[in-house]
């Protein structure tokens, strides 16, 4: 069986993200990173992202992890921030622990090329 599979699928899936981006939005610590996004097609993006990352028939044809965080001022407590609430959501939602350890993994793993991609305008929040 896939991580996919073992998540409950799409729907699953796409459960936890809904719930994720509707706290991370509110938040004090990253809410500001959203400020005029288009919620419902990065949680789009991110459904198709995971689904694939996690074994499912899905696609990701979305931008690269760096070109889509480049204009962002990211900073470690950023994704640290981002990466707490995903484990509280995983938590709370029921998903089977081993599933919460695999997803956790892998957003670690992508971790350097999120905060990487937004040097650029971490610079420009300086000048």
């Amino acid at each position: 069986m896939s991580w996919y599979e073992a998540a409950g699928g799409e729907g699953a899936v796409r459960e936890v993200l809904s719930r994720l981006y509707a706290q991370l939005v509110v938040d004090p610590m990253v809410g500001f990173l959203f400020d005029g996004k288009d919620i419902a097609h990065i949680v789009e993006q991110q459904v198709a992202f995971t689904c694939a990352f996690l074994g499912g028939p899905h696609r990701y044809e979305g931008r690269s992890l760096p070109s889509a965080h480049a204009a962002l001022p990211l900073l470690s407590g950023h994704f640290d921030r981002r990466h707490h609430l995903l484990a509280q959501v995983l938590e709370e939602s029921g998903m089977p622990e081993a599933v919460r350890r695999e997803w956790l993994r892998i957003d670690l793993v992508l971790r350097a090329s999120v905060l990487a991609s937004g040097a650029g305008a971490r610079e420009k929040t300086r000048e």
